[in-house]
């Protein structure tokens, strides 16, 4: 395998930004190490991945990709060796318990917590990553087919400003 086939397989499973990460890294941080010693040894890549998430990532809020947060929230729950209970069934029972709660911020009124509210939002967005991963499915396709499915259900033309349900427009 040619170096560029190869940093094309590193951007692929990894993703570019983890790999500008890679490239501060070395340069800023764990300046003894070379690109190599951190992709092909094991130690050096979980050094790199705990300084990614607690300080690079951390530092660059709203700059983090689907791949990125999804990755955080599988390996938090696997260094927590809790993966054993998140079975398909209990992680739907998590997400409806979840939204309950998001629901409950709005319970009396219009009057809301945001900050209430972005924490329970991120706890129903956590379990529904944890239930792609364990159905081996990611989120962002099966969005986007649900959004192509419901461009057809919900044409422009026809349910533009209206709340009507698809089979009566």
């Amino acid at each position: 395998m040619s170096l560029i086939q190869e940093f094309q397989n590193h951007e692929r499973i990894l993703g570019r930004q983890k790999l500008v990460a890679i490239d501060f890294y070395i340069s800023n941080v764990a300046k003894n190490l070379s690109y190599e010693s951190i992709i092909y040894n094991k130690k050096n890549f979980e050094e790199f991945e705990r300084w990614y998430y607690s300080e690079y990532a951390a530092g660059r809020r709203y700059n983090y990709s689907m791949d990125d947060v999804s990755k955080a929230v599988v390996d938090f729950t696997k260094e927590r060796d809790w993966d054993q209970f998140h079975s398909p069934e209990n992680l739907a029972k998590s997400i409806a318990i979840e939204s309950g709660e998001l629901l409950e911020c709005f319970q009396w009124g219009t009057e809301f917590n945001k900050e209430e509210v972005c924490k329970e939002l991120a706890d129903v967005v956590n379990y529904s990553i944890l239930l792609a991963d364990k159905l081996d499915v990611k989120l962002e396709d099966i969005v986007m087919k649900k959004l192509e499915e419901n461009r057809k259900k919900y044409p422009v033309e026809k349910a533009k400003g209206k709340s009507t349900k698809y089979d009566k427009l």
